[in-house]
């Protein structure tokens, strides 16, 4: 709250000022907010902050974590801003829709857009990317995505990237789920099965791409891809068909023109 301007849906507001994001109910004791858009905060030279061990992420990989939709706003995070991973595409952290804006990543902070998924293949479960791909309603932070069952068939959640499941003759399993860790490392694939699952990608210092799936020569059984790690895409499927799912991005500037200082670490492209 500052010491001079006005509530804006209950949070303060002041023209010049500095706020500080406070959090809502606890996840998995860490304080937190998904969906945070700027001008319910602060107006124009405005300063938000995201202070230490805050995580900022978004519901949907759709919208980002963060919206700067306030002019000449600067941004000072010292938390954990992420996007949401696939079910598909990994969602963006931040997205900047106006003019003037500055980014500043302080040490031991982290940017990280969603992972993309695995590629489904001929056969078999895809892995979902970092960032909770495949996770529906409120996600639990700091903590590995769940697996895709408890057989060995099964996909294995990730701390960043879920791993795909692996292939039997009855048909694919269940792909891993990306988790909430930062970096976070990739997902285990299924290891029965007649093709065994792959692992999901990591959080590194450029994200790390999901793997490739597996195939049998050409046969019936080719595997798909594990999930994304932080920003980066899924694995492609084993029999080469169809892409690989993108991650989100770092930073999307939507042509507007920002300045950025990062002593953190960002996944994800920023442009």
């Amino acid at each position: 709250m500052t010491s001079f301007g006005y509530d804006i849906l209950g949070f303060g507001v002041g023209g010049s000022g500095t706020v500080t994001l406070t959090s809502t109910a606890l996840i998995n004791s860490l304080s937190n907010r998904s969906n945070v858009t700027t001008s319910s905060f602060i107006l124009t030279n405005g300063t938000l902050i995201i202070p230490d061990d805050f995580w900022l992420w978004a519901s949907a990989t759709g919208t980002a974590a963060l919206i700067v939709d306030t002019q000449n706003a600067t941004i000072q995070n010292s938390g954990n801003i992420v996007g949401k991973g696939g079910g598909g595409a990994g969602g963006d952290a931040i997205s900047i829709t106006a003019s003037g804006v500055t980014i500043i990543n302080n040490s031991g902070a982290y940017i990280a857009g969603g992972g993309g998924s695995g590629e489904q293949g001929r056969n078999g479960t895809s892995g979902s990317g970092a960032g909770g791909g495949g996770q529906s309603g409120t996600p639990t932070l700091g903590a590995a995505g769940p697996a895709g069952g408890s057989a060995s068939t099964a996909g294995r959640g990730g701390g960043a990237g879920g791993g795909s499941a692996s292939v039997t003759f009855d048909g694919g399993k269940v792909g891993g789920q990306g988790g909430y860790i930062l970096p976070g490392s990739g997902g285990a694939g299924g290891s029965g099965g007649t093709t065994a699952g792959v692992y999901g990608g990591s959080g590194d210092s450029i994200g790390q791409v999901g793997n490739r799936g597996g195939n049998d020569a050409g046969g019936p059984l080719d595997s798909s891809g594990g999930g994304g790690g932080w920003g980066a895409a899924g694995g492609a499927p084993g029999d080469g068909g169809g892409g690989a799912n993108a991650g989100g991005k770092g930073i999307e500037a939507n042509s507007n023109s920002f300045t950025l200082t990062n002593n953190g670490t960002i996944y994800g492209s920023q442009s």
